[in-house]
């Protein structure tokens, strides 16, 4: 059998966020993209983080009042009910929900390679960089391909 390159395998065209994009848009990116993650990257086009599903459903399950995201504070009895309520939490930025560091991989990294460090590690997606620049990202699914070729 052949040995695949992570090259042959990757997406290429990879839709990213910004560390403003808000959790809203990103949940919102993300399904209409029909996507588990995607990249987080600075103005120059440096990557700080990976928002997955995942990143987001955690994030989601945190109940956070609007006293403790520090959106709200009073010493005045007669308002102290208001700072139980829920916080907008969809409106938080993707920087603050984020998976960083993320894991690279270059294109001629052998699948059988990539999908090491994602079961190692325990995630299902990789950044593919080359020379320090976004180029891809391969997913487990991604993989599944070679798995099928092999059967």
């Amino acid at each position: 059998m052949k040995k695949r390159l992570v090259s042959e395998l990757m997406t290429p065209s990879v839709a990213c966020l910004t560390p403003k994009t808000t959790v809203r848009e990103a949940a919102r990116q993300l399904a209409e993209r029909r996507v588990g993650g995607a990249p987080v990257v600075d103005s120059g086009g440096a990557i700080l983080g990976v928002v997955t599903q995942n990143d987001l459903a955690r994030f989601a399950a945190q109940r956070v009042s609007v006293s403790e995201s520090g959106e709200f504070f009073t010493t005045d009895d007669d308002y102290a009910d208001l700072e139980g309520l829920p916080s907008d939490t969809l409106s938080t930025p993707v920087e603050q929900v984020m998976t960083s560091p993320v894991h690279t991989v270059n294109p001629d990294t052998s699948a059988a390679v990539a999908a090491n460090i994602m079961r190692e590690r325990r995630i299902h997606r990789l950044v593919v960089t080359e020379r320090g620049r976004l180029v891809g990202m391969i997913t487990s699914l991604d993989l599944m391909r070679v798995v099928e070729e092999a059967i």
